[in-house]
């Protein structure tokens, strides 16, 4: 049960990303820069440091296949990146202490490498249409800070729902 509801969790974020989310975005307001709701991706990465890269790896793979299938223009280029962003996650954390100074900044990173990644992945392809520089002043930064935000208003409730998977594996397989 726990398992379904970390998953479901995901998924209306996920659809929140695209959906709800769209409507407060700054670009609809005027401001010159934009931000880019990654939910999914926080979450992923969340579990991911929580779990075990493996299991971040798996969440990654589904909610970048959904991202490219519902809103990508080239289907993999979410699959790819968001697997390496949560695989990279959970390697970081076998690292260091998982602490929230360290889940913050390892976020922080992951997120931005992403990003960089995707505009990487989309100007290889041709599809994006901005220099570097636009491309971190006004949306890479900027949706980067908004991510963090929103990692730091999941961590406790990602930490108790990763906890009590965590729990549950312990009650089944007790070693």
């Amino acid at each position: 049960m726990p398992r379904f509801v970390l998953t479901l969790t995901v998924l209306i974020l996920f659809i929140l990303e695209g959906t709800v989310v769209q409507v407060i975005a700054t670009a609809t307001w005027g401001l010159s820069w934009m931000t880019v709701p990654r939910f999914a991706l926080v979450c992923c990465v969340l579990i991911s440091m929580f779990l075990g890269r493996r299991e971040g790896l798996y969440y990654g793979l589904a909610f970048g296949f959904l991202q490219d299938v519902l809103y990508g223009q080239v289907i993999g280029i979410y699959t790819v990146s968001m697997m390496v962003a949560s695989y990279f996650a959970g390697l970081i954390v076998l690292l260091f202490q998982r602490g929230f100074g360290m889940v913050f900044v390892t976020s922080a990173l992951i997120l931005f490498g992403h990003e960089w990644l995707l505009y990487s992945m989309f100007r290889l392809f041709s599809i994006a249409p901005y220099d570097v520089q636009w491309m971190l002043s006004r949306q890479i930064l900027p949706s980067v800070i908004f991510n963090i935000a929103f990692a730091l208003l999941m961590y406790v409730p990602m930490m108790r729902m990763c906890d009590s998977i965590q729990a549950r594996k312990r009650d089944l397989h007790p070693e």
